[in-house]
């Protein structure tokens, strides 16, 4: 079987419908630019797929987001991965649902290594969240970036994604590119309580002028932040 291609005269949904019913085994490769996706098939059933560094449901959610790309069949091409079980065509309708969510909020959250940081005080912004997002709020520290937020939060990146990208719309937050993390013998930016995190902001803000002269308790000025 041989097939080869644009989008743009084949979309890859067609062409994983053609590979099925034509009941082969090979690799159906996917060119954009310089990142090549593959799909393999077994007798017409797509075992496994990767895509940049994702595999399976999220790198074929991937592809499926692409209009603009080349491709290319290779008959009998197999490999020992398997990323992909059960009903091919139940893991085709999960990518493509998936990837309809992504095109939902790529153009907001272009990248999960962007480190977001927040553009209005702690307080005001978890007035205007719900309590799920409030803990996302809570790791928003300037300095930790989208996929360790992700991680640390045990959540699909999909589903960071949407409420980062609704914090964007609502001016909550902009993004900055990812840095290095301090080393570890610095202090680390405060990750505990929101209470916590009040307490570490009014320090910073009144550091230099407490060496000079006393001043209120970094208690009062906490209190005093969250009654203004």
């Amino acid at each position: 079987m041989k097939l080869e291609g644009t989008f743009e005269t084949i979309p890859l949904r067609d062409l994983i419908d053609m590979v099925t019913y034509s009941s082969v085994t090979g690799v159906l490769n996917i060119y954009v630019g310089q990142t090549v996706g593959h799909l393999y098939f077994r007798d017409g059933n797509l075992y496994h797929c990767d895509f940049c560094s994702t595999v399976g449901v999220d790198a074929l959610a991937g592809m499926l987001e692409i209009t603009q790309a080349s491709f290319g069949f290779v008959a009998d091409a197999t490999t020992e991965q398997e990323s992909l079980w059960g009903d091919m065509s139940y893991h085709v309708q999960m990518a493509e649902r998936l990837a309809y969510r992504w095109q939902g909020v790529r153009a907001a959250i272009p990248s999960f290594d962007l480190v977001p940081t927040l553009v209005v005080t702690l307080d005001a912004a978890i007035r205007r969240v719900g309590p799920t997002h409030q803990q996302v709020l809570d790791r928003i520290d300037g300095s930790h970036s989208l996929r360790s937020i992700a991680t640390d939060l045990g959540w699909a990146e999909i589903d960071l994604a949407e409420a980062i990208s609704q914090m964007v719309q609502d001016r909550l937050i902009e993004f900055r590119r990812g840095l290095p993390q301090p080393p570890a013998q610095n202090v680390a930016a405060p990750r505990g309580g929101l209470f916590d995190r009040l307490r570490s902001r009014s320090g910073d803000n009144t550091r230099q002028s407490s060496v000079d002269q006393p001043g209120p308790s970094s208690e009062e000025l906490v209190l005093n932040m969250l009654r203004s």
